[in-house]
Formats: structure tokens, C-alpha cells, sequence
């Protein structure tokens, strides 16, 4: 952040200076031991990633269906869950604040709201690539995709909050209220509200070969939603014990439409044939069908198998997830202390104009 941006964060709180000027005498001495521990914490967080990145890319197997797409869920997933830690420790931060008004925890909640809206927003990037791979397009207000660009609003109103206040106490207090309010938010937009929706794109119970969608029964001449593509069953046409579905995909928006034939066997009450869907990696299946009501039941399934099955690919998620997570804590450090310098340095001003 710029120095400017900085200097509105600083404190003229004349106990601050007092605490930040009397460190102990054993503290003192372990300072030179300390930083060579963080260094070597920095340079131990760099190796992990790095590693992992050399991982995803070099040694993850493909994911069946989906190629070298299901990689990005290695880097999608934790820092997904790693905004969520961020904002959870912002909130937390917040309320230390409000019980006992020292500045080092408001320096340390506004890091952590920093850090959580960047990995949300690495976390969206990631997840929008996703998508184009997988359903071919970017955005398309998916009920997942809405709700993290509403959560992503929450937190710049945060920022834009603190920038607009100018008396410190009252920054500071505020913002700590709005953080605690924001962070209730965030269990509802991430985990609940995406799945409130019938209609959705995002990889819930389609994403990982074997998970249960509940699908769509059709009658002949009905239409109907699968993620959002309009179905209509057109047809059923029997031979022998194989029977075949005429099915027409529209595409979102209406911008074109296909015809599909999925197909299944009446004797093993297997599906047999499944196509994909234009453009997407997943595949239309014909689950059941009722020749005498003329109906059949449509659904959406995930090529391939799961993605973490893989011992290579489970290690090196769980990798991920634990390098992006000591990432988090080392920026949160880094960001508090500059902060703090920042405050130093606009005491001493103060001091001495």
C-alpha cells in the first residue's frame, strides 16, 4: 500500500508510543535469534510453494475428463478456504480490539481483511478459469460466482469505510463493529446461499464422478433446467432393450441450441451412451426411463473419477492448503508491522513537526 494510504492508519495515541518504545530487556536479546527465524520461516514458505506449484503442473496426474483444468483446484480450493480463515481472523482481531483498545489489534484485523479480500480474489480468478475450461464461459452470475462478488463488496465498503473517517478513535471503532457485522456474512455466502439454488453451474454434486444430483424427470414435449441449460425430451424410441432419448440443449441466453441422444439399457438398467454437453466437459446421462408414462429422468455427471483419489493429488492439495495457509499468517505479520512503522513514523512527526 502506498505511504499515504498508510499514514491514515497511523496512530497519534500518546500510550502507543509508550508501549512501543519500552521492550523488554530479554526480548531485546532474543530480537537477532527471532529474525533469523523468520527468515528462515520466509524462505521455508517459498520452498513449500514452490514445490507444490512444481507438483500441480509436473507430477499431478490429469484429472479424466477435465485434462490438465483439474489442476487449478489444487490452488482454487485453499485459497478459497484460507479467505475465510482471513476474515474469521479479522473479525476476531475486531473484537479484541473493542475489549481491550490497543492499536496492535486493529493493525493486525485491518492485515487480516486485507489478506482475505486478495485471497478471495485469487480464489475467484482461479475459479473463473475453471469455468471457462469447464463450461465455456467466464462469468455468467452463477449463484456461487454472485455471492463472492457480493462478500468481495462487503470488504472494499470496509476499506472505503476507514478511508473516509478521519478521527482515529472513531476509525477504529467503527471498523471493528462493521468487521464483526461483515464477518457474519461470510458463513451464509460462502457455504449456504450458493446451495439454496436449484440452478447452478458451480461444481457441487456433478463435479466429482459418483456424487448424487437428483436430475430432472421429463415427460415427452417437456422442458426443463439442468444447470442452466434449457432440456426438452423430444422423444423415446425403443430397440429391443436399448432405449434412446432425443433431447434438444439450449445454450444460456438462447444463443443455440443441440440435439443430444443419451441412451439406456432396460435390462442391466444401465445407462449406455452419455454425450457432453456442447462446449462443457460434462456429460448428459439417462438414468430411468418409463415407457408407458413416456418420461425419463435426465441428469448432468462429472466425467472421469474424483480428483483427490489420487494419493499424488491428495498430498499435494493438502500441501497447498497448508503452504497458502503459513502464507496467509507470514503477510498478516508482514502487513501488522507495517502498519505499526507507519504509526511510528507519524508519532514522530507529530513530535517533532
Amino acid at each position: 500500500m502506498a505511504y499515504a494510504s498508510m499514514r491514515r492508519e497511523a496512530t497519534t495515541d500518546p500510550q502507543s508510543v509508550g508501549r512501543m518504545a519500552k521492550v523488554p530487556v530479554g526480548l531485546e536479546r532474543l530480537k537477532p535469534m527471532l529474525q533469523r527465524i523468520a527468515q528462515l520461516g520466509k524462505l521455508l514458505i517459498g520452498i513449500w510453494l514452490a514445490g507444490v506449484a512444481v507438483s500441480m503442473f509436473l507430477i499431478v496426474p490429469q484429472y479424466e475428463g477435465l485434462g490438465n483444468a483439474g489442476r487449478i483446484v489444487i490452488m482454487h480450493v485453499p485459497t478459497a478456504w484460507v479467505s475465510v480463515i482471513a476474515f474469521a481472523a479479522s473479525a476476531i482481531l475486531s473484537g479484541l480490539y473493542l475489549w481491550r483498545r490497543q492499536p496492535v489489534y486493529d493493525d493486525y484485523a485491518l492485515a487480516a481483511a486485507e489478506n482475505g479480500f486478495l485471497f478471495t480474489a485469487l480464489a475467484t480468478i482461479t475459479g473463473m478459469i475453471f469455468s471457462q475450461v469447464v463450461w465455456g464461459v467466464y462469468w455468467n452470475w452463477d449463484p456461487r460466482q454472485t455471492s463472492i462478488f457480493v462478500l468481495l463488496l462487503i470488504y472494499a465498503a470496509l476499506f472505503a469505510l476507514r478511508s473516509a473517517i478521519d478521527d482515529l478513535q472513531r476509525r477504529r471503532q467503527l471498523s471493528a463493529v462493521y468487521s464483526l457485522f461483515a464477518f457474519v456474512t461470510v458463513p451464509f455466502l460462502v457455504f449456504v446461499a450458493p446451495r439454496l439454488a436449484d440452478s447452478t453451474l458451480h461444481p457441487n454434486c456433478a463435479f466429482i464422478q459418483g456424487s448424487q444430483c437428483d436430475g430432472l424427470t421429463l415427460e415427452v414435449g417437456k422442458i426443463g433446467l439442468l444447470g442452466d441449460r434449457k432440456v426438452q425430451l423430444l422423444g423415446l424410441e425403443r430397440e429391443n432393450d436399448l432405449v434412446t432419448a432425443t433431447v434438444r440443449v439450449s445454450e444460456p441466453g438462447l444463443s443455440g441450441e443441440h440435439t443430444l441422444y443419451p441412451s439406456y439399457n432396460l435390462a442391466t438398467k444401465e445407462m449406455i451412451s452419455r454425450p457432453e454437453f456442447p462446449g462443457l466437459r460434462y456429460q448428459l446421462g439417462l438414468e430411468r426411463v418409463d415407457l408407458n408414462g413416456s418420461s425419463a429422468l435426465l441428469n448432468i455427471e462429472a466425467p472421469g473419477t474424483g480428483v483427490l483419489e489420487n494419493r499424488v493429488t491428495l498430498f499435494t492439495f493438502l500441501a497447498s492448503l497448508g503452504g497458502f495457509t503459513a502464507l496467509f499468517f507470514w503477510m498478516l505479520h508482514v502487513r501488522a508491522t507495517l502498519l505499526g512503522v507507519a504509526g511510528a513514523l507519524m508519532q514522530r512527526e507529530a513530535g517533532h513537526p
